[in-house]
């Protein structure tokens, strides 16, 4: 299973073979998982690569039909949610530590560990006896539905369009984001940014170097905003006001180390960001457009790769920012 379109095959049927690949990738990671937590984890990183599809698809599909599909998706996700986030969560507050200087806020720190991992006893036991069987069941009921995912005109013209869009929703989203300092508007920015991910993965048989490097700086760019987006969380924790984690002194230091690491992870995000949107949306959607024209055409030949669950290492491109279709140059 490849999260790729293939060029060869009609726009409805590639989307459709993607998808039914990913809904069958969800449902073994929910069943049979060695660990309960991996396969949770696997599973919700299938159903955002299945949103990320929708979208580019959205154009050419009925917008009732959309909307329907995408809601199933997310519902499922979300059903899935509070364990992987008390371990993500968990697993900030340990980044932090290891990111920041020691001796600010240590106090809340071990609190919020302790309040975390019963936290995560209590999301995984929910998810033992009730949320992953109704997951499943809801993946089953979702398969159907994907067996009749088309686009119209069934070619790359739909595709081209909801890329344009998605891809200038992220360019918009980022510049919100760069002119504020709220941390919605750079987990706003973040979504966006996940589906451009996305999206270069699935269309990168018509140029594997060029959109695999960027898929794989919108992929680092991604978890840099992601680490801004957890540690927005604690801070949000340790300030509500039915919760306790130190004294106020104690409190105030551990919010000065988050603010501290938030202000260094924010300007990371910005200067990927400069580099991964510098192309105006229509002629980046119109340049993937031609080459994935071209390759479905049979004017030149596709790459295969393998899946390497949402890693990919390729070459870059100097119009993009990144480097060109040479192989001279460095990404960043």
């Amino acid at each position: 299973m490849t999260f790729r379109l293939d060029p060869a095959l009609p726009a409805s049927e590639a989307l459709r073979t993607v998808a039914l690949d990913e809904l069958d990738l969800a449902h073994i990671s929910l069943a049979t998982p060695p660990d309960r937590h991996k396969g949770v984890h696997s599973a919700r990183k299938c159903f955002k690569r299945l949103r990320s599809l929708l979208v580019l698809a959205r154009p050419g599909m009925p917008e009732p039909v959309y909307a329907d599909l995408d809601a199933r998706v997310a519902r499922i996700g979300k059903e899935l949610a509070a364990a992987r986030d008390a371990h993500a969560l968990l697993d900030a507050v340990n980044t932090l530590e290891r990111n920041t200087d020691s001796g600010l806020g240590e106090g809340p720190m071990e609190a919020l560990r302790g309040w975390l991992r019963e936290r995560r006893k209590a999301a995984e036991r929910n998810l033992e006896q009730s949320s992953a069987a109704q997951s499943l069941q809801s993946l089953l009921e979702l398969r159907p539905r994907f067996t009749g995912l088309a686009v119209y005109p069934n070619d790359f013209t739909p595709l081209a369009k909801g890329l344009e869009r998605s891809y200038r929703g992220a360019r918009q989203q980022f510049k919100t984001a760069r002119a504020s300092k709220d941390s919605d508007a750079f987990h706003d920015w973040r979504k966006g940014v996940q589906q451009h991910w996305r999206q270069m993965q699935l269309l990168a048989p018509c140029w594997p170097s060029g959109l695999g490097a960027r898929a794989e700086a919108a992929k680092t760019l991604s978890q840099v905003l992601g680490d801004d987006h957890d540690i927005a969380m604690l801070m949000h924790l340790v300030t509500a006001p039915t919760m306790t984690f130190g004294s106020p002194g104690d409190v105030s230091g551990f919010l000065k180390r988050c603010k501290l690491r938030i202000g260094a992870l924010r300007k990371d995000a910005k200067d990927r960001g400069e580099r991964l949107f510098i192309e105006k949306p229509k002629p980046f959607a119109s340049r993937v457009q031609a080459d994935w024209t071209a390759l479905a055409a049979g004017a030149i030949q596709p790459v295969a790769a393998p899946r390497q669950e949402g890693n990919v290492v390729a070459i870059g491109d100097a119009r993009s920012g990144l480097t060109n279709r040479t192989g001279h140059g460095s990404q960043s």
